[in-house]
């Protein structure tokens, strides 16, 4: 299995998404996937400009030349999209999405139905086949994950792939200021990576336990207060 990995964070490796994410690259290496990560933060991509060079004039290739250039050859040959993002504003961060915008690329000018009897593009060249997300969210709700999951959904089938399946672990604030409480998911996660490696699917009754929330709304709060006063100090304020 190739596996192509984005980590759309703005905080690259410093942020939750990243450590959840690397646990699952690690698995996925240790079930023999062949893995390449992408840090989006460190990339130069421009939004998508809409000008329909690469249905009308160029077939499957982006007018613009930038740090997509990069991105597109490890989409074509990956069997599996692995989509980290944060959620931001209710849905995937910009980073993300910009990159999802520039892979209309692969979409021919014509209409057809799909195997759901919607009509859709067809490819000039396919993603991979396979699409897995992994999120954290800043509040400790699972519902923050409900747009995104939707629209992580709709792109894999705008693009004609499958979702396999979705970590998200929400309550990212409380896990950075007590990122003891995280462990116990990392090696799940690890486990999870595995597991998708050697079977192409995470048993849904691991996949619940993963991303059942880790702290209560109150115990978020509870150590939440440790930001809330270094917000405080930075901003100049004593209460």
């Amino acid at each position: 299995m190739n596996v192509i990995a984005l980590n759309g964070s703005a905080r690259g490796k410093k942020g939750v998404t990243w450590k959840l994410l690397d646990s699952l690259l690690k698995g996925l290496s240790e079930g023999g996937a062949t893995v390449r990560d992408i840090q989006l933060k460190e990339m130069n991509i421009s939004y998508c400009r809409a000008c329909l060079t690469c249905m009308h004039k160029t077939p499957g290739q982006c007018a613009q030349r930038d740090d997509m250039d990069q991105l597109y050859p490890f989409l074509r040959e990956s069997d599996l999209f692995v989509m980290g993002t944060p959620v931001y504003t209710d849905n995937m961060s910009a980073q993300m999405k910009t990159v999802m915008d520039r892979c209309i690329c692969g979409m021919d000018p014509f209409l057809r139905l799909d195997p759901a009897n919607r009509v859709r593009h067809p490819y000039s060249w396919t993603m991979p086949s396979k699409f897995f997300l992994v999120s954290t969210s800043g509040f400790p709700e699972m519902d923050s994950f409900l747009p995104l999951i939707m629209t992580f959904k709709a792109q894999a089938a705008n693009f004609g792939c499958e979702s396999i399946g979705e970590i998200c672990i929400p309550g990212s604030l409380a896990l950075q200021m007590a990122p003891q409480l995280l462990e116990p998911r990392l090696d799940m996660i690890q486990r999870a990576g595995k597991m998708l490696a050697l079977h192409e699917r995470v048993e849904p009754t691991l996949l619940e336990e993963i991303s059942r929330p880790i702290v209560t709304g109150e115990q978020y709060l509870e150590i939440s207060a440790k930001y809330e006063a270094w917000a405080r100090k930075s901003r100049g304020q004593t209460t």
